[in-house]
């Protein structure tokens, strides 16, 4: 057996991955719980234990790091054998019966770390494409360091870090000593990602200044070749050859067993922007039709082979044989059984992995290059259904103001000039709660109804009838807002007059009552009283009606 095999055995119920390497020793403890076994009310709840179990370990000595993906978390440490194996029987112990007397402190780190973190572009992509469950919580902040407490982390903590659930990977032969005192317990693979009901090829609005495209394809060699092409793709097509781009980038994010979503991008100059959809696109369109250029395709698997023949195995296979077993799937044995698959990937498979990447096809582009006609562009949500029944409420400012507001006991329903949406409450991911009032209903889809208190009348009425009919599991009670982030209505005097004016409806309304109140004051009979109203408001609402025309013309 060469030095570049990958070696097997068992600490304490434990599959431990190795291969024989010189220096420091690097482990890995992986389990298989990740971001897509969370909800968006508990999101952040496995980086908090994470954060939890290492406080405190960091050194000089033992560096340490972990790290929470899609699909797996994982505890690593560097260092002499004595060190690592005091590590790992230490982690094992705390995550067997965890201590949470720094939860508030690694709570405030975390919610410090995510105010500067920001969204990312591949974060967005898997929330457009798998909306707010399962690989689509990347696209989300930690809204579960709002709503964790040390019983339901101990829940967590024990469901997550069994002995069934987790994998050792090492750089080199287990040390003298070695133990992981984990508890007993299992739990199933992750399911199949679902994305949301929506057409496709389909693009949104993205960053400024920027283009994406991603799309899931079966996780292979050709899968990863494809992309490379891509991002080659791109860099000599929007900076070698139209010089509108910096630099391109691409992502390869398992987002179940079998499947990853391949991402790639570039930042471009504005005057880009209306064209950079269709350039995009066609880059595409062309390794879908025609596969990339054989030369070209032959010296990039070349170089892959060369890359992982070179760089010691012990570096990196036993880590990779730790993420795919504990997916279900068979662990790669040796450089040479990595080297033939990728060697065997033809002009062909490419193109194959091209036709399933275009099918799930999603572009993100600054909001100045949206509208490209080859793409459905998911400016909102789907045609939603009336609320059959409930409570309506009007805007502040009404009639000025446009919109209605129905809050029923199965759903709500929004109505403003922007558009419309409903949320059925059976089919939330979470509602965010503000103490001014604020709500925030977001479907599993990822698309929400927004209900501000401040927007209507008798508004904090819509708030309890919807506290009460949301289940409590999923409210998520976030700090106090600034002033300036909650909105506010105020027409003036001079708006009422302009709609009162140039509503010939209204108007009529008006003068109609004006004309009763001068003849009351008069003493007029009734009839004369009805002729002279009707007559009046009939010639006083045509000119209004005249004036309504001209106006909107």
């Amino acid at each position: 057996m060469g030095s570049d095999k990958l070696r097997t055995t068992e600490v304490d119920g434990v599959p431990v991955f190795w291969v024989p390497g010189q220096g420091t020793l690097r482990a890995s403890l992986w389990f298989r719980a990740g971001m897509v076994d969370e909800s968006l009310p508990t999101r952040g709840w496995l980086h908090l234990l994470e954060h939890l179990a290492l406080h405190g370990r960091d050194s000089i000595r033992a560096p340490v790091n972990g790290h929470v993906s899609l699909l797996h978390s994982s505890f690593d440490v560097e260092g002499e054998p004595d060190d690592v194996v005091a590590f790992l029987r230490e982690v094992c112990r705390w995550l067997t019966t965890p201590d949470f007397s720094e939860l508030e402190h690694e709570r405030r780190v975390l919610r410090a770390e995510s105010s500067t973190r920001g969204g990312g572009t591949v974060g967005s992509h898997l929330l457009w494409r798998y909306g707010a469950r399962g690989p689509g919580l990347a696209g989300y902040d930690e809204l579960g360091l709002y709503t964790a407490d040390a019983d339901r982390l101990r829940a967590l903590a024990g469901w997550a870090y069994a002995q069934g659930n987790a994998v050792l990977a090492l750089s080199g032969p287990p040390p003298a000593g070695l133990e992981l005192p984990l508890r007993p317990g299992s739990q199933d693979l992750p399911l199949p990602a679902r994305p949301c009901d929506q057409p496709i090829p389909a693009g949104f609005a993205g960053r400024p200044n920027a283009v994406a495209l991603s799309g899931t394809v079966s996780r292979s060699s050709a899968a990863a070749a494809l992309l490379r092409a891509l991002e080659r793709a791109l860099q000599r097509g929007l900076r070698h050859d139209s010089g509108v781009g910096y630099s391109a980038w691409s992502s390869y994010e398992l987002v179940d067993a079998d499947h990853a979503m391949l991402t790639t991008g570039m930042d471009v100059i504005p005057e880009a922007l209306p064209t950079v959809v269709a350039e995009t696109t066609a880059v595409v369109r062309r390794l879908r039709d025609r596969g990339p250029d054989p030369a070209e395709l032959r010296d990039d698997l070349e170089r892959q082979i060369r890359r992982f023949t070179t760089e010691p195995a012990a570096n990196w296979l036993p880590f990779m044989a730790a993420r795919d077993v504990l997916l279900g799937r068979r662990a790669t044995t040796g450089t040479d059984e990595l080297a033939a698959e990728t060697d065997a990937v033809t002009v062909a498979d490419v193109q194959q992995a091209g036709r399933s990447l275009w099918n799930d096809l999603l572009v993100s582009v600054d909001p100045v290059g949206s509208g490209d006609p080859q793409l459905t562009w998911l400016n909102g949500p789907p045609a939603s259904k009336q609320v059959a029944s409930g409570r309506q409420f009007r805007p502040v400012g009404s009639p000025v103001t446009k919109g209605a507001l129905v809050i029923g006991r199965t759903a709500a329903h929004l109505q403003t000039t922007g558009g419309e949406t409903a949320a059925a409450y059976d089919e939330l991911a979470a509602m965010i709660a503000y103490p001014d009032g604020g709500r925030q209903l977001i479907r599993r889809d990822g698309y929400q109804v927004t209900i501000e208190p401040t927007l209507w009348r008798q508004g904090h009425e819509a708030v309890a009838l919807v506290d009460s009919a949301v289940p409590r599991p999923l409210h998520v009670p976030l700090p106090e807002r600034t002033p300036d982030l909650i909105p506010h209505i105020s027409v003036t005097l001079k708006q009422r007059l302009r709609f009162w004016l140039n509503d010939p409806v209204a108007l009529m309304a008006v003068l109609g009552v004006c004309a009763v109140a001068l003849a009351l004051t008069e003493g007029m009979g009734l009839t004369e009283l009805l002729g002279r109203s009707l007559v009046g408001g009939a010639i006083l609402g045509a000119i209004a009606y005249a004036r309504h025309r001209r106006s909107s013309q």
